[in-house]
């Protein structure tokens, strides 16, 4: 039938115009259940749902039994609709052949919907792609991708004045920066943040002292302390992290991540080009605050430099992953070697 993003499947949702069967998958996993929901309320009868609504959880069931229920006719309503979430239909060639003879002869009266949520399937595999073909063909393709930095700054824009507050377009941008760009985090912020406002606009200064800052967030922070010199600043966000129970590797792997950001954004630069030519090429959909920040902070470091950084980074990363030296003591040990790179210092 067709392959949706968004757009066009809200439209679907909308008009009431329903595929028989569905995969859905994607990166924003809010979108996904707000649609699922959506189609729940416009498909059933709250008095029958009990009977025209199954549910099943991959892990928990066999395909068999899930195909057997989506044979059944619906009871005093339109549709019997079948709920299947991160079912892994890929890791078995039986599963598929039994999916594929069911989609090629599929009941009028059944929706089947495969919802890719917990589990993130490899688009790229060969088998996820003959799946792929054989929804595309018997129902709807849907891929609900992140909505890039501005359409959520609007959505938050919006949520704050039916929750009685205001909030300028800028202060949402500051927002997903600070709390990161989960949009069921950012929805439970803007709950928060909007009663504490009391009917008068949410400031940048009530999302400082009120918002929870994300991971990467403060490793933002721990970066341009780093890039400053500022020492006393870097160690008190690294035992800030610490004192939260981070996981030190993934902890890491947010500064390589801010790092990397910082390098891409500083050849481009040099290249003749723009930070927002870096979000094109790669993709930083609904992430485009990270490349402001890496624009700030990589203003002060040279190509070398950054270049060093993210071979000390990697040096850190072989140590925490194949020593039992104290993995506190190697993150303050790098942020010590990175301040010296900043700073121009050579060291041994």
């Amino acid at each position: 039938m067709s392959k949706f993003g968004e757009k066009e499947f809200k439209e679907q949702i909308k008009s009431g115009n329903y595929a028989n069967a569905y995969l859905i998958y994607g990166e924003e996993s809010y979108l996904k259940n707000h649609y699922i929901s959506l189609m729940k309320k416009n498909i059933l009868d709250p008095v029958f749902e009990s009977f025209n609504f199954h549910k099943f959880e991959g892990k928990d069931t066999s395909l068999d039994d899930i195909l057997k229920d989506a044979q059944m006719l619906p009871m005093m309503s339109e549709y019997n609709f079948v709920l299947v979430r991160d079912y892994q239909i890929e890791k078995s060639k039986s599963d598929q052949k039994l999916l594929f003879d069911f989609l090629s002869d599929l009941p009028e009266s059944t929706i089947i919907v495969f919802l890719y949520d917990a589990v993130e399937p490899d688009v790229k595999s060969s088998a996820f792609k003959k799946i792929l073909t054989a929804f595309d063909k018997a129902g709807t393709v849907v891929n609900l991708e992140k909505r890039s930095e501005s359409d959520v700054a609007k959505l938050l824009v919006s949520g704050a004045k039916k929750r009685g507050s205001s909030l300028d377009i800028n202060n949402a941008k500051y927002l997903i920066s600070v709390s990161g760009n989960d949009m069921k985090v950012l929805l439970n912020e803007l709950d928060k943040l909007s009663y504490f406002a009391k009917g008068s606009e949410i400031t940048k200064d009530i999302i400082d002292n009120m918002a929870v800052k994300c991971l990467q967030a403060r490793v933002y922070d721990l970066s341009k302390a780093v890039v400053a010199g500022n020492a006393d600043n870097a160690y008190e966000v690294v035992n800030t992290l610490f004192g939260m129970k981070e996981d030190p590797i993934l902890i890491l792997a947010v500064i390589g991540g801010v790092y990397v950001d910082m390098y891409r954004v500083k050849c481009a630069k040099t290249a003749g080009f723009s930070y927002d030519d870096v979000s094109h090429h790669y993709n930083y959909k609904g992430r485009e605050f990270a490349l402001r920040n890496a624009s700030r902070d990589c203003a002060k470091l040279t190509e070398v430099q950054l270049r060093k950084s993210l071979d000390t980074i990697m040096d850190t990363d072989i140590k925490l992953k194949s020593t039992v030296i104290d993995k506190q003591l190697l993150l303050e040990e790098l942020i010590a070697k990175l301040i010296l790179i900043a700073r121009g210092v050579e060291y041994a």
